[in-house]
């Protein structure tokens, strides 16, 4: 009874609140399937219809106004509309947006990466993550003359068919040709003794180990102490290159994770943030690695082409915003998480709940499960009737979140927004204490 009952409250507040949403898709599902052409902006009773952004927060058709706490699942980091790169865009798109050939844009932005990441001697320029990582593997392959791909149980690369198919729980692989993954292996993040196996048992065939310095779309896992510098030194000894997949984890320091944990991989993706809001993916490694597309000293140089590669607008909008992403705005928007963090846990213990919240830097993902995460595994735990009811919950209270319950923070933000987030998720959890108590006791302190 409980249940049904605060189902039907939270979803009938939504439907009440975001009606021209629930008309706007009933119109768009005629010509897009299923109304989203993201299938992670689809969620029932109908996703919600944004009109415009502005600093920390969107704003809906019925006219609402949402802090903004997906910030484009991390694609954004100073907020919408942020008038250096508007400048920037604006300035540069003035005089033409693409030429198919190499750009001061391209140079400039280049430099700022290769100078940031200590992994980067030399990139390439994509339109997304799944090229970015598609190519880091293809590099790999290329370089190494081998052709297996070793990566952890739980890590997200991107949609191309080799990783889409073990990504994470619920992922549809209808369409990928079981030959497509016959060279990827796994194992579970985390677990030094499977890694260590696996590339010593696989090393003559392992062209390089793909992975997250810590899982991001699988719900902000953190390394072990240990563990990367574990991964390093185990590929080091067996000859098989280390690729760092840092298009969601770059955002944590000027130098990515790779310089936050102080373990170099061979070859490195970025994404998201480096686009200023633009799309972008960035591959790029170690000189003698990267040289393998050189025209200048490769006989027969590796190839990689595309219509949008170094599209200029993008790299003028990417340069303006990681310009000001210096070590101070990096801190500035760390320190929120941190606040956020404190928040949420003193929130969980007046609550009365035995629940997880998984921090690193800005980001930071809420897990209904009882014991601390530090695998994929538990993270297919957590409950995910409640994460559904918490998501509309929020929305119905002026929150713009991701129904996994990540949260996404901007230097936009203040303390003010964070103390406001605080308070919003705090009702959520009050709200759900009921439902918590008669059917998941077991998340009761």
């Amino acid at each position: 009874m409980i249940e049904e009952q605060i189902e039907k409250k939270i979803a009938d507040a939504y439907k009440e609140k975001f009606p021209v949403s629930k008309e706007r898709h009933e119109q768009l599902i005629n010509y897009i399937p299923g109304g989203a052409t993201r299938s992670l902006s689809y969620f029932k009773p109908y996703p919600i219809h944004i009109d415009y952004g502005q600093g920390a927060y969107v704003y809906t058709h019925e006219g609402h106004k949402l802090l903004d706490v997906t910030n484009a699942y991390g694609a954004i980091v100073h907020g919408h509309g942020d008038p250096d790169i508007v400048k920037a865009v604006q300035e540069g798109i003035a005089r033409g947006s693409q030429y198919s050939t190499p750009t001061d844009g391209q140079y400039r932005l280049a430099k700022l990466l290769c100078e940031r990441i200590p992994g980067f001697d030399r990139v390439r320029f994509v339109n997304s993550g799944t090229e970015a990582t598609l190519f880091a593997m293809r590099t790999a392959r290329a370089y190494t003359g081998k052709d297996k791909i070793l990566k952890m149980t739980g890590g997200f690369h991107g949609t191309h068919d080799s990783v889409a198919a073990s990504t994470k729980k619920n992922v549809i692989t209808a369409g990928i040709p079981k030959g497509m993954t016959e060279d990827m292996l796994e194992v579970p993040f985390n677990d030094f003794h499977s890694l260590e196996k696996a590339v010593r048992r696989n090393a003559p065939e392992l062209a390089a180990v793909i992975m997250e310095p810590f899982l991001g779309a699988g719900g902000v896992v953190l390394p072990k102490p240990g563990y990367l510098e574990h991964v390093r030194k185990v590929t080091a000894d067996n000859n098989v290159l280390l690729i760092f997949d840092e298009i969601f984890s770059y955002r944590v320091n000027t130098g990515g994770c790779q310089k936050f944990y102080g373990v170099v991989p061979d070859l490195t993706t970025v994404g998201k943030v480096v686009g200023g809001g633009l799309p972008i993916g960035v591959f790029g490694g170690k000189e003698e690695i990267m040289n393998i597309y050189c025209h200048e000293n490769t006989d027969k140089p590796l190839y990689h082409s595309g219509t949008f590669n170094g599209y200029e607008t993008v790299m003028q909008a990417g340069y303006a915003a990681l310009v000001k992403y210096d070590e101070n705005a990096v801190a500035y928007v760390n320190k929120l998480g941190d606040q956020l963090q404190k928040g949420l846990m003193e929130s969980f213990k007046a609550n009365g709940l035995n629940i997880q919240s998984n921090q690193i830097g800005s980001l930071l993902n809420l897990h209904f499960v009882n014991e601390p995460i530090t695998t994929a595994e538990q993270v297919l735990k957590s409950e995910e009737q409640l994460h559904t009811l918490m998501h509309l919950s929020l929305l119905n209270k002026g929150i713009f979140t991701i129904p996994r319950g990540l949260f996404i923070l901007s230097t936009a933000m203040t303390q003010k927004e964070i103390d406001h987030l605080v308070d919003k998720i705090d009702e959520t959890l009050k709200e759900l204490l009921p439902l918590i108590k008669e059917k998941y006791n077991h998340l009761i302190l």
